[in-house]
C-alpha cells in the first residue's frame, strides 16, 4: 500500500463509528479524557480504538484530519498575479498520537502532508509540504491537585491565543503554522498564565526538510482570566527578524507588544475586543505602531434560524512618512491566514475597515454567513499588504485611501461522524487606492471544501 492509500485509509476504518471526542482546532488539545470515560460507559468502538491502555500507567491516543478544499480566484490580488486557468485543488492531510506515562508525562507527535495542484505560478510555501512535523514535543505537567497545575511542552507545536489576531496557527491556508517552542504555563482558578520563546517553522516543500527560521524568534508572556460575564486576555510579546522588509526598506527589527482584549456576552450581546500598542527598534528608527479590534454582535435567540447581526470595526497604524527616523507600521506577527475573508487578500498592517456581518441557521446542521467588508488605507503614505506581512502595493504618488470592498457568502454544513463541508463565494470590487497604482480588476473567488477529522 503507497503513503497516499495509507492516510486515506486511517479515516475509512474510523468511519463504521461516531467518533465521540471533542476536537479542538490545536489536536493535542482535544479531550482524551472524555474518550476514555465514553469508552467505559457505552462501549463506543471509535472512543475505544482512540484512547487505548497498552501498558500499566501507559495511554495511546491517536486521531487526524483529512480536508479536501477546491478555489478559483479570478484576478488574483485585483489583477497583480497570474490566474489559475482551472483553479486549484489542494489536499491536507495528518495523523497523531498521544502517549501518555502515568499522571505526569506525556509525548505527542502530528504529521502532516499538504499538496496543491493547478497553481499556474507554482506551489507557494503555504500550499504545499510533502510530510513533516506539525506538532513533536514532551511535556510534563502537575497532578493539578489543590491550587492548579503547572507544565513544561519543549519541541516543535502548534501556538495560538485568544482569537488569533497575533498569534495563530493558520486554518485558513494549505499548511499550518508550527514553532520550536519551549512553552511553560501555569492554571490556578480563573487564570491561566503562558510564558514562551519560540522561532517560527520554514515550511519547504519536500519531506522532512523544514528547519526553524534562521531570522525569526518569538518570546512572550500571555494571560487569559476567564469570567462569568467578561473574560480577559493581557499580553506582552517581543519580536526580532533580522531581515525584516517595510516601505521604509530591510533592517533588523526588534520589536515589542503590549496588548490586551476582553470578551464576553450577556443577554443576546456579545463582544470581543482587542488592543495594542508597539515599539522597539527598526535599524536606525524608533518604532511606534497600535492596532484596535472590536467585533460586537447580538444574537435574536426567539427567531427563527438565531441571526446575529455583528459589526467589525477595526484600525491599525501605518507609517506617516518612509523618510523619517520612526516606522509607524503595525507588525500582526503571526495572525491569522484569512483574518478578514476567506479569499485572503488583504493583511492587517496600514488599514481601517468597517465589516458588518450576519449569520445564521438555515437548518440545524447549516450555517449562513454573510458580510460586507470596507477597507481603507490608514495612512496615504504606506501600503497595502498582504496577510502574510508582504508588502502588495506601495503608496507611490497616490493619496487616495480607499482600497477595496468585499462582499461573501459561505455555507457550512456539518455532518455526523466528524464531517465539514463549506462553500463560500466572494466578489472584491477595487476602491480608489488600487486603481491609481494599476490594480484595478475586480476579484471573484470561490471555494468548496470539505473536512474530517477523526
Amino acid at each position: 500500500m503507497n503513503l497516499r492509500a495509507a492516510w486515506l485509509a486511517i479515516p475509512l476504518l474510523l468511519a463504521t463509528d461516531a467518533a465521540l471526542a471533542q476536537f479542538r482546532p490545536l489536536r493535542f488539545d482535544d479531550a482524551f479524557n472524555e474518550q476514555r470515560q465514553r469508552c467505559i460507559e457505552n462501549d463506543s468502538r471509535s472512543a475505544c480504538w482512540k484512547d487505548r491502555p497498552i501498558a500499566d500507567h501507559v495511554r495511546l491516543s491517536i486521531g487526524g484530519d483529512l480536508r479536501v478544499r477546491y478555489e478559483h480566484t479570478g484576478n488574483p490580488r485585483y489583477g497583480l498575479q497570474l490566474e489559475d486557468r482551472w483553479g486549484v485543488l489542494m489536499q491536507r492531510a495528518s495523523v497523531f498520537a498521544d502517549l501518555r506515562l502515568g499522571e505526569h508525562w506525556r509525548g505527542f507527535a502530528q504529521l502532516s502532508r499538504s499538496t496543491t495542484n493547478g497553481r499556474r505560478a507554482g506551489p507557494s510555501p503555504v500550499d504545499e509540504n510533502r510530510l513533516d512535523p506539525t506538532n513533536l514535543f514532551v511535556e510534563w505537567q502537575s497532578n493539578g491537585n489543590g491550587a492548579g497545575k503547572v507544565g513544561l511542552r519543549v519541541g516543535i507545536q502548534e501556538l495560538q491565543f485568544g482569537s488569533g489576531r497575533v498569534v495563530d496557527a493558520r486554518e485558513g491556508p494549505n499548511v499550518r503554522r508550527s514553532f520550536e517552542a519551549v512553552r511553560a504555563y501555569a492554571r490556578g482558578g480563573a487564570w491561566r498564565v503562558d510564558v514562551f520563546t519560540a522561532a517560527p517553522r520554514q515550511n519547504l516543500p519536500g519531506s522532512f526538510d523544514d528547519v526553524q527560521s534562521p531570522t525569526q524568534a518569538l518570546r512572550g508572556v500571555y494571560a487569559t482570566r476567564t469570567g462569568g460575564l467578561t473574560s480577559w486576555d493581557i499580553y506582552a510579546l517581543h519580536f526580532e527578524d533580522t531581515v525584516a522588509r517595510y516601505v521604509q526598506g530591510e533592517a533588523h527589527e526588534r520589536r515589542w507588544t503590549v496588548g490586551a482584549r476582553v470578551f464576553g456576552g450577556r443577554e443576546g450581546w456579545d463582544w470581543n475586543w482587542e488592543t495594542a500598542v508597539q515599539g522597539g527598534r527598526f535599524g536606525d528608527a524608533g518604532i511606534r505602531a497600535w492596532s484596535l479590534a472590536t467585533d460586537t454582535g447580538y444574537t435574536f435567540d426567539g427567531v427563527a434560524g438565531q441571526p446575529r447581526v455583528a459589526l467589525l470595526v477595526a484600525v491599525a497604524s501605518g507609517d506617516k512618512n518612509p523618510d523619517d527616523n520612526r516606522l509607524g507600521t503595525l507588525n500582526s506577527l503571526y495572525p491569522r491566514g484569512n483574518y478578514f475573508g476567506d479569499e485572503a487578500t488583504l493583511g492587517p498592517r496600514n488599514f481601517f475597515n468597517i465589516h458588518p456581518a450576519l449569520t445564521m441557521r438555515l437548518a440545524p446542521d447549516v450555517q449562513l454567513n454573510a458580510s460586507l467588508d470596507f477597507f481603507w488605507r490608514h495612512s496615504t503614505r504606506d501600503g497595502v499588504y498582504a496577510p502574510n506581512g508582504m508588502l502588495i502595493r506601495p503608496a507611490g504618488d497616490s493619496r487616495a485611501r480607499y482600497v477595496a470592498t468585499i462582499a461573501s457568502l459561505g455555507a457550512t454544513w456539518t455532518l455526523p461522524r466528524g464531517w465539514t463541508s463549506t462553500a463560500v463565494v466572494a466578489y472584491g470590487q477595487p476602491g480608489a487606492f488600487l486603481r491609481e497604482t494599476k490594480a484595478d480588476d475586480a476579484l471573484t473567488f470561490i471555494s468548496l471544501g470539505a473536512q474530517y477529522r477523526f
